[in-house]
């Protein structure tokens, strides 16, 4: 963005962090019109207020003089057509993206951002992780008979430090090379442009097992273990779940099981 674009924006936009969305002081546009500002006379009169929703907003709102907002299209998505009530200019941390109206919100059992498998929700379904549709190949843990730290939390949330620990550590497999183990099968996925990926946590696989496998979602196998991030305590093992049943315990780190990416948004 060069600077002529980015005074422009400062001009007619106010920006604040509120939870997870960035909302901008632009006015809403109501259904029907356009959204129009004269950008010196709003610069130099208009102030920015805080409204009710926790939205800012222009206080003198379409009253000013009606320029068109054609100028700043580059910077600006399209304003939606045919929309039936006013819509605000919002950040959704989400996605990453700048658009009109509310943030995209995700469900248990439908499709990610990335196109994966919704297995976990928050922030009222703004936020979550997501597992890719299909499986890696079979691989080890790595690191066999070898203390690494850092990899030992088991708790949703925690699979992408603990994949860091172990990619941090170099570890390779027993019987395979360094490019086979699991950790690095998953930092190396990418999928819809997304490649954010980790090996996901002890608890983060029982949540996949229950939400999505259970319910016949993310073509998962019935039989065989799925690797977990998850250190097993000891220096030969780590933790799986069995996806047939759920149940979690320690597999040896050079024996090969299966592996399912995840990622958070």
């Amino acid at each position: 963005m060069n600077v002529l674009k980015l005074k422009k924006v400062v001009c007619v936009m106010g920006m604040v962090l509120s939870g997870p969305v960035m909302a901008y002081g632009v006015p809403p546009v109501s259904p029907g019109g356009d959204l129009v500002l004269d950008i010196e006379e709003e610069r130099r009169l208009v102030a920015i207020e805080f409204n009710t929703e926790g939205v800012f907003t222009n206080s003198r709102g379409l009253e000013v003089n009606r320029v068109a907002l054609e100028g700043l299209n580059e910077i600006l998505p399209p304003i939606p057509e045919n929309r039936t009530e006013p819509l605000a200019l919002t950040f959704c941390s989400n996605t990453d993206e700048i658009q009109w109206g509310d943030c995209p919100t995700y469900e248990l059992g439908g499709r990610g951002p990335a196109g994966g498998w919704v297995f976990y929700v928050s922030d009222s379904g703004m936020r979550g992780i997501e597992a890719a549709p299909v499986d890696l190949p079979k691989s080890e843990w790595g690191c066999y008979n070898i203390k690494i730290e850092g990899a030992e939390s088991n708790a949703v949330g925690d699979g992408q430090k603990n994949t860091k620990a172990i990619l941090d550590a170099g570890c390779v497999g027993k019987y395979t090379d360094s490019t086979e183990i699991a950790a690095r099968l998953v930092n190396s996925y990418e999928l819809n442009g997304f490649n954010d990926w980790y090996l996901p946590s002890e608890d983060e696989l029982g949540l996949m097992y229950f939400k999505l496998k259970e319910k016949g979602l993310g073509n998962f196998v019935t039989y065989g273990s799925y690797r977990s991030s998850t250190d097993g305590g000891s220096n030969i093992y780590s933790r799986e779940r069995a996806f047939s049943s759920g149940q979690a315990f320690g597999l040896g780190r050079n024996s090969r099981a299966h592996v399912r990416a995840v990622r958070s948004f």
